[in-house]
């Protein structure tokens, strides 16, 4: 079975092309990419800095396992920072999860139960605000759970 499923896969990217995140995002996930892209998109105000328009984020399942791992363990332990009990930041969970890029940086937030809800709160932080726009950016992973939300944004090499 397994070599069957080995064969399936061969397969399956030699007709269609392999690319390194082949997941598909939940619903509510494509919902908060596309949010963050029409920020970026449009521009906006963050805080007192007024942001320019920027190029659109790529959804990234790397940086996805990543903020799902952050967002249990805020959950778990009963804390909320984005450095870890273990003192890990956010690029070094990233690359723990495997993303090799070069750049990553995060925003957390707890308590809301819609994506527009932490979008809105997000939005109305400036230092949350501007990592939403942050043109070094060029990809995003985010995760929830029980209330607590990550979103994780990264560059690649």
């Amino acid at each position: 079975m397994r070599y069957k499923l080995s064969r399936l896969i061969i397969i399956t990217c030699l007709l269609y092309g392999c690319k390194k995140d082949m997941g598909v995002a939940a619903p509510w996930q494509t919902g908060m990419l596309e949010a963050v892209n029409r920020l970026r998109l449009s521009g906006c105000r963050c805080g007192a800095d007024s942001m320019p328009p920027v190029a659109p984020l790529a959804w990234n399942d790397t940086l996805a396992a990543a903020a799902d791992l952050h967002v249990k363990d805020m959950y778990a332990k009963q804390y909320f920072d984005h450095i870890a009990p273990d003192g890990s930041s956010p690029l070094q969970r990233a690359m723990r999860a495997g993303y090799s890029g070069t750049y990553v940086g995060e925003n957390i937030g707890r308590g809301y139960t819609s994506v527009s809800g932490v979008m809105q709160a997000w939005q109305d932080s400036g230092e949350h605000c501007r990592a939403m726009m942050d043109s070094l950016y060029k990809e995003m992973g985010a995760a929830t759970f029980r209330g607590y939300w990550v979103q994780e944004f990264g560059r690649p090499r």
